[in-house]
């Protein structure tokens, strides 16, 4: 089994209207053999990848794609934050979402209390982003800050830091932080040196890294491949590819 923890919706000249969005991302999951998924709406009303609302009525029928709910301080914040706890409470999104980094605020925010509460209140994860440029805002100072303040809230690191997926190792020690690998297949030029972190991490935290591939801006049959060529044993193999996400996201 695979699940996929952390895609989008696809975009492009094909993708115009939303139900040709949906039908080819299930097409996506089917074309690499992908049993689940879990969709990330964007934190901004208006986005090619759908905002909340979008993502949710999209897929409410669906027992295969769940949802996570993208927000921010920076966009009808009160507005959005009321909308996904209804939505928790009708079992429609099964995360929250914070684009640290694309955007200008810190994991340590004093404004996202309300978000890591109802996380926990909840029980579900909240995602950030990591990595690239920008990276202060979710860096793993900042990231260890959030998860000493909140012992109980689960907290997804997603990219691993890329390309600096060695920073993960620091968060370790940490046991509510859990790691998913979307997006780090990406560049051939260091994948070998990529492979190497990703299996020590791997291997210090077998219980909480989890299988994702950023579609569509990234390849999923790519991300698939990479954790195969990791050459993990069975029990490991299966956890990265289903059972954390499944653990984490508490799907049925």
């Amino acid at each position: 089994m695979i699940i996929d923890a952390h895609v989008h919706l696809p975009i492009g000249k094909d993708c115009d209207i939303l139900c040709r969005k949906r039908e080819k991302l299930l097409q996506e999951l089917a074309r690499n053999h992908i049993d689940g998924c879990i969709v990330i709406s964007d934190s901004c009303m208006e986005s090619d990848i759908g905002n909340l609302n979008e993502c949710v009525e999209l897929f409410r029928e669906s027992v295969n794609v769940n949802v996570v709910g993208g927000i921010s301080p920076y966009f009808e914040f009160q507005t959005q934050l009321r909308k996904i706890r209804n939505y928790l409470d009708e079992k429609l999104v099964v995360g929250i979402k914070l684009y640290t980094g694309h955007e200008a605020f810190y994991l340590s925010d004093e404004r996202l209390k309300d978000v890591y509460e109802l996380a926990q209140q909840y029980d579900v994860p909240v995602l950030f982003h990591s990595g690239w440029d920008n990276y202060q805002y979710s860096d793993v100072n900042v990231a260890a800050e959030v998860a000493r303040q909140y012992p109980n809230l689960k907290l997804v690191c997603c990219h691993c830091f890329f390309p600096r997926i060695d920073k993960c190792q620091s968060l370790v020690k940490y046991s509510n932080v859990y790691f998913d690998i979307s997006s780090i297949a990406d560049n051939m030029a260091i994948l070998n040196d990529i492979e190497e972190k990703i299996k020590k991490l791997i291997e210090a935290a077998p219980k909480r890294v989890l299988f994702g591939s950023d579609y569509s801006g990234c390849n999923q049959e790519e991300h698939i491949q990479f954790v195969k060529n990791l050459k993990l044993n069975a029990r490991l193999t299966e956890a990265v590819f289903a059972g954390n996400a499944k653990r984490v996201f508490r799907l049925e």
